[in-house]
């Protein structure tokens, strides 16, 4: 049996959105899902154990720099896999105008593309949908429009790219807090990572981090070159749409994880 863990960084709403730096909204929405076989579910657990706090819980926000990148290589040794999607919602907002209007329709839409990746990986390693459950971090989206919004793609997808959604049961999905599962941390985490390595917002003096993200690139699928982007990776629509540096650019770029069995063949 395998479960699939999926949290998001940053703000889902669309109004008054503005380039980092800035306050308001962030410029940036980042989702992230982590995948793991059930019987290395206690191996995973007694590597997480020592980031624990007193309620048994993984807050990486409470971590120094450098407690971060102990926790990015210690995941990085263990049997999970990583996929992420990250999108700049100033492309977006002529392309999703009724997305302004309710967040649950941006964050679905964004789910998708998250959703087409992880098709293409169950896919691509035989993974049957009836051996995954899905468990997404209970917050105020709706989840049950997520659902329908997924089955509406199953029924009847627009293009091609969407089909392997089809590979994931849209009943196995549920709403599970952070607090009632400790590997929902390892979405939470991989989901922050992917959001500082762009974010350039007030808050973080408009100053953006890589590092968690290259620590953890072992785990992401990859294509058959190795390259994070766009298999394991996804910006949406191109890493040029998300308006980065040249430097960030160029990192994300760069990315590699040059294990076979994390290559992603479809």
């Amino acid at each position: 049996m395998y479960t699939i863990v999926i949290d998001e960084s940053g703000d889902v709403g669309l109004k008054n959105v503005r380039p980092d730096p800035s306050p308001g909204p962030t410029q940036y929405f980042c989702m992230c899902a982590a995948i793991f076989n059930e019987d290395n579910r206690e191996q995973i657990s007694e590597a997480l154990s020592e980031f624990r706090d007193r309620k048994g819980r993984i807050h990486a926000t409470s971590m120094n720099h450098f407690e971060r990148i102990h926790l990015s290589r210690t995941i990085a040794t263990q049997p999970v896999g990583m996929l992420g999607v990250i999108s700049n919602k100033l492309t977006l907002l002529e392309y999703l105008s009724e997305a302004r209007k309710t967040p649950t329709h941006y964050y679905n839409k964004v789910s998708q593309y998250l959703f087409e990746r992880i098709g293409q990986v169950l896919g691509s390693f035989n993974i049957p949908k009836e051996q995954v459950r899905v468990c997404v971090e209970a917050r105020t989206q709706q989840y049950s429009s997520l659902i329908s919004f997924l089955h509406s793609i199953q029924t009847n997808p627009l293009d091609e790219r969407s089909l392997p959604i089809r590979n994931v049961d849209r009943f196995s999905i549920s709403a599970v807090k952070k607090k009632d599962d400790l590997f929902m941390s390892l979405a939470d985490f991989g989901a922050n990572a992917i959001f500082l390595s762009v974010r350039k917002d007030d808050r973080t003096f408009g100053i953006n981090e890589t590092r968690y993200l290259r620590e953890l690139s072992p785990i992401f699928l990859s294509s058959k070159s190795g390259k994070l982007v766009p298999k394991g990776l996804k910006p949406i629509h191109s890493l040029e749409d998300l308006g980065l540096d040249k430097d960030t650019h160029a990192e994300l770029t760069q990315l590699r994880n040059q294990r076979s069995d994390y290559e992603c063949s479809t």
